[in-house]
């Protein structure tokens, strides 16, 4: 066999390897394994995706743990392990002394227990009679002091009160209430908290103040009754009365008298105006001179 032949042969077979052989890369490995390089990869995207969504997850679990952490810290109530009568005796009557109300008086009675799984609250009644500022103050010191008290219920109640002594009857307020004194077994809510720093608003109006009252003020002090003077002579803004003791005193306008005020004096007219007040019912009284008059006997 000739050498050209001979070579030829084997650039045949060469060829026809690298033929063999590329087909077999091109057609069935290289597919095979595109196919599996291609399933990996969406193996793994898939698990970044997932990772995103814990990462996601995570954020947001310590955004709520910092918040909380914030709440905890910053908490201004405390809640005891266990409460009894006269703890919850004590401590309101520790409110009644904060606000400056010692006139307000409180009759405590325990009502009912509910105990559920991690908490529980007993129920007081309170009621008794004070004014309206004392009673708003009572209840404002309660509500937001450092210890988790809650009103459930409260009826009030006001009546005017009359003494010999005060010239306007007092506006007595009757409460009832009822308040829910709470616990819990959870011993780190028993820490002590620091005292709230805020005080009551002033109370500046009373809303179960009569704008009538339902009786005359008294004339404690003693001014001229108007209803009980006769005018003996008027001039120049003044004017001369009798008394019902037959005392002559002198009036001119802006003089106080029982209920009201000097308000006017008319020589000319020979009479004294006053403004009257009675309880929320203003008027206007008028008392002239009243002059005498002289019978003569006809014969």
């Amino acid at each position: 066999m000739s050498y050209k032949l001979r070579n030829s042969i084997a650039l045949g077979v060469i060829i026809l390897l690298v033929t063999i052989i590329g087909g077999y890369i091109t057609f069935f490995y290289q597919p095979k394994k595109i196919e599996q390089n291609t399933k990996e990869t969406k193996k793994i995207t898939a698990q970044l995706q997932d990772n995103t969504g814990q990462l996601n997850s995570i954020a947001q679990v310590q955004s709520k743990l910092r918040e909380t952490l914030h709440r905890w810290n910053n908490r201004i109530k405390e809640i005891s392990e266990s409460d009894v009568s006269s703890q919850t005796y004590g401590y309101l009557s520790d409110i009644i002394n904060e606000s400056g109300a010692q006139q307000l008086k409180m009759n405590l009675s325990f009502i009912s227990s509910k105990n559920l799984k991690q908490y529980g609250y007993n129920t007081y009644k309170l009621n008794g009679v004070t004014e309206f500022p004392n009673l708003m103050r009572f209840i404002w010191l309660l509500e937001n002091g450092r210890k988790l008290y809650k009103i459930s219920s409260l009826n009030i109640r006001s009546a005017e009160v009359q003494t010999d002594s005060t010239e306007y009857p007092q506006i007595s307020i009757a409460y009832e209430m009822e308040v829910n004194a709470y616990f819990s077994s959870e011993k780190s809510l028993s820490m002590q908290v620091m005292k709230p720093d805020s005080t009551p608003q002033p109370i500046t109006s009373n809303p179960f103040q009569p704008s009538i009252l339902s009786a005359t003020p008294l004339n404690v002090r003693n001014l001229i009754d108007v209803n009980k003077i006769s005018v003996k002579a008027t001039a120049n803004g003044k004017a001369l009365v009798m008394k019902e003791d037959g005392r002559m005193v002198t009036l001119q306008v802006g003089d106080e008298v029982y209920l009201g005020k000097v308000t006017g004096v008319y020589p000319q007219e020979g009479m004294v105006e006053f403004t009257l007040n009675d309880g929320g019912i203003v008027s206007t009284k008028q008392v002239k001179i009243q002059f005498e008059k002289k019978n003569k006997d006809i014969e």
